[in-house]
C-alpha cells in the first residue's frame, strides 16, 4: 500500500509542477508558444491539454 501511495503522490507532484510551468508561462506570456521551437501550438491541443508546452513537430515531449 505505502508504494501505491509513493507513486499517487510522486504523480501529484508532477502534475502540480506541471500547472505552476503552464502559469508561469501563462505570466510571461509563452503560453501557447513550443518551448523547443517557439512555433504557436494550436488551440485544440492546449484544450485537450492544458499543460502542453510543445507543439506536434516534437511528439516525443508529448
Amino acid at each position: 500500500m505505502e508504494q501505491v501511495d509513493n507513486e499517487v503522490a510522486r504523480r501529484v507532484e508532477q502534475t502540480l509542477d506541471a500547472v505552476d510551468r503552464a502559469l508561469e508561462r501563462l505570466r510571461h506570456g509563452s503560453y501557447r508558444t513550443c518551448r523547443v521551437c517557439g512555433s504557436p501550438i494550436d488551440d485544440d491541443a492546449l484544450a485537450r491539454d492544458p499543460l502542453r508546452d510543445s507543439c506536434d513537430a516534437h511528439p516525443e515531449l508529448l
